[in-house]
């Protein structure tokens, strides 16, 4: 959807069809909880983790049309920019029920009691919570820090790649150097 939005904004040749990351959600190393069937866990994590997804997406739909919809941008494409920021909008009205029903999913299992396999009985907020936690953790802080440190890695080799290429850099780490400070 969004080389659909890409294209009708630049137009449909303007940039290659880049690799597709293997996964949006964070990688699980172990199992959160051992207690129930490894199948309902899956189904757990994975509805928890397509929820944090649409979340972060509504930020860029959002971002995407602020961009978009802004007169001082893309002034030789006005109406290009308003088709793409159109096309954004049709995009987020659909998700918007598929972030409502995980909301509704997510928020119903807290309230169930779960029966382990051991036999006992565990409350589901105290299963979903901390795996809730450690997901914001992982999408709003550590995934974003690994996707800054390998979006500047690709920017780097670009750049120097050009003829005047230590210039620049030395320019871009300035430049970088004052938005941080003034965060």
């Amino acid at each position: 959807m969004w080389f659909a939005v890409r294209d009708a904004l630049f137009g449909k040749d303007a940039y290659p069809i880049p690799e597709i990351p293997e996964s949006l959600s964070r990688p699980e190393k172990k199992r959160h909880f051992p207690m129930i069937s490894a199948e309902h866990e899956g189904w757990i994590l994975l509805l928890m983790n397509v929820l944090m997804i649409e979340v972060r997406a509504e930020k860029f739909f959002s971002y995407c049309n602020s961009v978009m919809r802004d007169p001082d941008n893309f002034r030789d494409r006005r109406e290009a920019a308003l088709h793409a920021a159109d096309i954004v909008d049709r995009i987020r009205i659909d998700e918007d029920i598929h972030v409502a029903y995980l909301q509704c999913f997510i928020s119903e299992l807290r309230s169930f009691t779960f029966l382990g396999q051991d036999g006992q009985r565990y409350e589901g907020r105290a299963l979903i919570d901390p795996v809730w936690e450690a997901m914001i953790e992982w999408h709003a802080v550590t995934q974003a820090d690994e996707a800054r440190a390998q979006a500047r890695t690709d920017i780097r080799a670009r750049i120097l790649a050009q003829p005047n290429g230590a210039r620049i850099m030395a320019e871009f780490d300035a430049a970088e150097g004052l938005a941080t400070a003034a965060e």
